[in-house]
């Protein structure tokens, strides 16, 4: 083997394990190649014919990519921050939401309290009225609005009030009393009543 051939093995060697380096990305391995080829750069030189173009090569593609690599590191970075800072909005978002949310949940609740309330005071009206004047506004109600009204009221009151409502108005009103309260209790229709057993 000649002297040429002696001092390129090193060197092809040293490519190799910077190629392999290289592939791993490894930016602390880029700048430890670098060093040992500035250090072979400089043995080179002081060798005659020891290939110091080809080192200066080598040398310049591996601080290329440690460029690289720093440029893609510092990019990753960036990244990073706009996704945490997208993060904490997203969060301060939400938190707002669910604010929100208990309002609009608050609110909710005192509007029905509210109209249970007048619900419950129209109701102790119609109680407090004459079942012929009451009977008059019920038959102008939808049977479920009127249906609704009647079972606030006491049993007797209800009746009275039924009583005074034309029989088409009673009967709606009737079903729309019997089909909430179906659930409630059974009705066997086809049952005799205790009394009439023989």
């Amino acid at each position: 083997m000649n002297r040429n051939a002696a001092r390129a093995l090193p060197v092809l060697a040293g490519l190799v394990l910077s190629s392999a380096l290289l592939r791993l990305g490894d930016a602390g391995a880029v700048e430890g190649i670098a060093e040992l080829f500035e250090t072979s750069r400089a043995h080179a030189a002081d060798t005659p014919g020891g290939g110091v173009g080809e080192l200066d090569e080598v040398l310049a593609a591996l601080k290329e990519r440690e460029a690289a690599l720093d440029a893609r590191a510092a990019e990753l970075d960036e990244r990073a921050a706009v996704i945490a800072e997208g993060e904490t909005v997203l969060g301060a978002q939400l938190d707002e939401i669910e604010a929100a949310e208990a309002d609009l949940r608050e609110m909710v609740k005192m509007a029905d309290d509210a109209a249970e309330q007048d619900v419950t005071r129209l109701a102790a009206v119609y109680e407090n009225m004459k079942p012929a004047e009451a009977g008059a506004l019920f038959e102008q109600m939808p049977p479920e609005f009127a249906a609704g009204f009647l079972s606030l009221l006491r049993p007797e009151t209800s009746a009275a009030i039924l009583a005074r409502v034309p029989p088409d108005a009673a009967y709606a009103i009737s079903v729309v009393l019997a089909g909430r309260n179906a659930g409630r209790r059974p009705i066997a229709l086809t049952e005799a009543p205790a009394g009439d057993q023989p």
